[in-house]
């Protein structure tokens, strides 16, 4: 990424290092691979869509900040929603 600005970079990238790194994890919901960040036991919020098609981006219950339902599955995958 090339950022053009003319400001200092001092002020640009100031605060970066307090920033929080959210963790994700990646769970299907619906079939779907999902990266979801855990909000309580049992939901997730969704962060980002990691699907390849088209459609699952029209649904309304994948888009970012949709609240999902997890469980536990004894696929290899690990969790499912």
């Amino acid at each position: 990424m090339i950022l053009y600005t003319p400001m200092q970079l001092e002020l640009v990238f100031d605060g970066l290092e307090e920033m929080q790194h959210v963790p994700v994890r990646e769970v299907k919901v619906g079939g779907v691979p999902v990266l979801v960040q855990d909000t309580g036991p049992g939901e997730g919020k969704v962060v980002r869509l990691l699907s390849t098609d088209p459609r699952d981006y029209l649904r309304s219950d994948l888009c970012p900040g949709a609240v999902v339902k997890l469980y536990q599955c004894t696929s290899k995958e690990g969790y499912y929603a």
